[in-house]
Formats: structure tokens, C-alpha cells, sequence
């Protein structure tokens, strides 16, 4: 039998590809098979951000729960990292968020966490999967279905517990800094302004008024243009710019350049390293522990990282080998370079808590943002998708003249520049090529090259 769920999520578009009959079929497969190892009915955590479709998916997702024997307790618009935040730190059994990132409207993406916050094991999701698929699932009866509740305050229990992780002894704010949020129209939009402003600096917000529909749509991670010219027009230290589900974010600092994922998680390396120097002896010294990065990762910031004495563990590009990874070796940060930023004080990537991370390393240095990224040179990457024929997946590596060629690209871009060509994790037959260098005129020659390799023999 193939997976149905797999831990990034069940994605498509709403209403045709994930409709309301299949969210009902998941509510009550989830709720049953969460139920097996709870001595009472399951409590299920629900939010979502702001696209037209949710709130519909949602309705049908708590009748399933409902039908199972479990209670669906709908937490409104939030970002999924905040709900699963709140399902660590409170009494719940499972949570489900409906999203998808920088996507369009049209696009949803239905992702499972588990108590801990944490994305749900292959295993969790395999036992909902088999009840959905074999059609074993069954309602409970009238006696001992589940019951749904609004919880009203969701919004801002979660801002009391961002609050408290984000809060850092001993940091003075020397003077009222002046930031620009573009929230992307999404979940970000409930959270981002009351968060910033708690955390003492002037807010200047953008794209705040989600109509269902306009999430995503020419403003948040994507379209960055507009919010570099409001830091300028604006005077402002810094801007963020956020995704659908506040996940994902970038940062432009007061000339209008847009920092990458990488970059802000150089400064909040060093800023964390500026911070265990000036503090007692006695208190741990978690950059010590190292860091988390992907295959993506760029150049430049490994050198920096060497550079520093920290050390580096490198994973796949996906949350469940980035959070496992963390978790086991117990490191406070964390990046996989596309703008996700993991850090020990939440399960999930928060952009919203890496915004802040920036925030406060301008407040505890009194530096321009500028200054505080020139801690890493930034290697150009390139990157274009290749598409190949379904029945390649797969195959494609094993071919000697696509892998000879891309080992010859190799070995002649030598220690100056590296080359990745992975399939995508979705079922999509779609090969991401990525070459990086110092070189860009070189890089982009080699990302052509191979990209065309690849189309020729796959169409053969």
C-alpha cells in the first residue's frame, strides 16, 4: 500500500486535489488512531493561515474528528510553528495546520504534529494512512462523539509564549529602533505587530489585511522589492518579510539588501557567540554544541562557522532531519537556507522568532544590519528545476552519462564552487540543479550545461 501522509504534508489544491470529504475520511482516522494510545478522547489542536479554503477544510477535518471520538479545539488563524508551540507547551494529544507557505490560495498543504510539536513520525502517519485507505475507519456513536471548541485567546497565549522564549537578561535597547514587516496578507498578520512592538522597537507594517484570497499575492518571501524601498522611504533599521504561514522569512537591512536565510544565520551565530563571551563562566556555552545546515547551505557560511571554531552538522533540506538532528545533539540554531531558520526554542522553523533573534542582535549592538551580515561572505548560487519524464525518478542517477557529466562539472569548478542535483521530496518529477561559486558568469555557465544534460537524456 503507498503512504497517503508523509511528514511534509499532504499538499494540492484545495477543494479539488484536498477536498472536505477527504479531510473528514483523515479527521476520523487521525482521531481513532491517536485515541489507541490515549486512555481518553484525543484533544486535536487546528489552525490555519489565511487562505480562502481553510476555514471549509477545517469544518470538515473537526466533523472527522468528532466522528472518531476525538475533540477538535480550533485555534484560528496562526502560524503552524506557533500552534505547534502551543500543542508542546499545553494539554493536547495531536495537532493539524492547513497552509502552505508562499503558495498561491489555490494551494493547501495539511501537515499532522505530534504532542511534542514535532511533525508526526512516518510511523503515526503510516497507522492514520491504513485506516484511511482500507476503509476499516468507523463513527463512534452519538453517545461518544467528540465535541469542537473555539478557543478565542489562542492568539494571544501564543504571543505570551513567544514572550517568554524571546525574553534575554541583561539586554539594553539603546535606542527605539524602527523596523518594516511584511506580513504576506498571512498568518503573520495576527502575531508580527504586537510581537515587535512588546519587544520594544516601532513597527511599520505592510500587506496586513488578509482577504482570503490575496495571500502571497506580489508582497511576502517572494517579492521583496516593494518592502526594500519602504526601509529606504522610511528610514527604517531593518524589514522583514514573511511567508503565507510565517515560516519562512527574509531580511533587508537599512540600504534595502536582501539578506538570505544564510546570512541572518550568520549574524545570529555571532551574535550568540558576542553574548556566552560576556557572560559568567557558569552559564553553558551552546554555540559550543554547533549548528544545523543542509546540503544547501552556502559556502560562505561554512567558512564562517570554520572560521569561528563551530561546529557544523549537515542534513537533508526537509523539518523532520533538521528538528531530529537538533534534537539529538541539542543545538540552539539552526538553517537550511531557503529561509527557514530552526532554533531551540521552538519545535518548528519560526520566522516570526528569527525576525526577533535579528531584532534584538541590532538592539544588543547598536550596529546598522549592514554591518552586523558583513560577518559572512555570501557565495552566488544558482538554481533551476529540471523536469523529466515520471518513469525517470529515480533512475536518472544511475545513469553514467548524466552522473559522469556532473562529476566532470565537478571536477573542473574544483574548491572554488560545489554543484547539487537532487529530486524534489514531493512526488513531482522535477530535478533541482544548484550550482554555487565565487564566479557567477562560471557557475550559471555549469548550471546550463548540466541542466540540458540532464533534459537530452531523460527524453531520449
Amino acid at each position: 500500500m503507498s503512504r497517503l501522509l508523509k511528514p511534509e504534508g499532504l499538499r494540492g489544491k484545495a477543494m479539488t486535489d484536498i477536498t472536505p470529504e477527504l479531510m473528514l475520511r483523515l479527521g476520523r482516522a487521525a482521531a481513532q488512531a491517536i485515541g489507541k494510545s490515549c486512555s481518553h478522547p484525543p484533544v486535536f489542536y487546528l489552525s490555519h493561515d489565511s487562505r480562502l479554503a481553510a476555514d471549509a477544510l477545517e469544518a470538515a477535518l473537526c466533523s472527522g474528528i468528532c466522528a472518531g471520538g476525538g475533540h477538535a479545539h480550533i485555534l484560528g488563524v496562526l502560524p503552524s510553528a506557533g500552534m505547534a508551540m502551543m500543542l508542546a507547551a499545553e494539554d493536547a494529544e495531536a495537532g493539524i495546520s492547513l497552509s502552505c507557505g508562499d503558495q498561491p490560495f489555490e494551494q493547501i498543504c495539511v501537515r499532522l504534529f505530534a504532542k511534542s510539536g514535532a511533525l508526526m513520525s512516518a510511523e503515526q502517519l503510516d497507522s492514520i494512512s491504513v485506516l484511511m485507505q482500507n476503509g476499516t475507519v468507523s463513527s463512534v456513536s452519538g453517545r461518544n462523539c467528540g465535541q469542537v471548541q473555539i478557543q478565542n485567546d489562542a492568539q494571544k497565549r501564543c504571543l505570551r509564549l513567544l514572550g517568554t522564549r524571546l525574553t534575554r537578561p541583561g539586554l539594553r535597547e539603546k535606542k527605539r529602533i524602527r523596523i518594516a514587516i511584511d506580513c504576506a496578507n498571512g498568518a503573520a498578520s495576527v502575531l508580527a505587530e504586537p510581537l515587535f512592538k512588546q519587544l520594544g522597537a516601532e513597527v511599520l507594517v505592510m500587506n496586513d489585511n488578509p482577504d482570503g484570497i490575496n495571500i502571497n499575492q506580489e508582497c511576502g518571501v517572494k517579492h521583496t522589492d516593494k518592502l526594500a524601498e519602504f526601509v529606504q522611504d522610511y528610514s527604517c533599521s531593518a524589514g522583514f518579510s514573511f511567508d503565507g504561514d510565517a515560516a519562512r522569512f527574509i531580511a533587508v537591512d537599512e540600504t534595502g539588501e536582501t539578506l538570505d536565510c544564510d546570512r541572518c544565520l550568520a549574524i545570529l551565530c555571532e551574535d550568540r557567540l558576542q553574548e556566552q563571551a560576556a557572560a559568567p563562566p557558569m552559564l553553558p556555552k551552546t554555540m559550543l554544541r554547533g549548528v544545523a545546515v543542509t546540503v544547501m547551505t552556502n559556502l560562505g557560511f561554512l567558512r564562517y562557522a570554520q572560521s569561528r571554531n563551530i561546529p557544523v552538522y549537515t542534513t537533508q533540506p526537509a523539518q523532520p532531519f533538521m528538528t531530529a538532528r537538533m534534537r539529538k545533539l541539542v543545538l540552539p540554531l539552526g538553517g537550511d537556507g531557503r529561509g527557514l531558520i530552526y532554533t531551540s526554542d521552538s519545535p518548528a522553523p519560526d520566522g516570526l522568532i528569527a525576525a526577533a533573534y535579528l531584532l534584538q542582535a541590532l538592539q544588543r549592538t547598536g550596529k546598522p544590519l549592514s554591518e552586523l551580515a558583513s560577518v559572512m561572505e555570501h557565495d552566488p548560487q544558482v538554481m533551476t528545476p529540471a523536469r523529466i519524464p515520471a518513469y525517470w525518478k529515480e533512475i536518472w542517477k544511475n545513469d553514467p552519462e548524466i552522473s559522469g557529466f556532473i562529476a566532470q562539472c565537478q571536477e573542473e569548478l574544483g574548491m572554488e564552487g560545489r554543484i547539487v542535483v537532487r529530486e524534489r521530496r514531493d512526488d513531482s518529477p522535477i530535478i533541482n540543479v544548484m550550482v554555487e561559486g565565487r564566479d557567477f558568469r562560471k557557475i550559471n555557465s555549469y548550471l546550463m550545461a548540466i541542466t540540458e544534460k540532464i533534459t537530452q537524456c531523460t527524453h531520449r
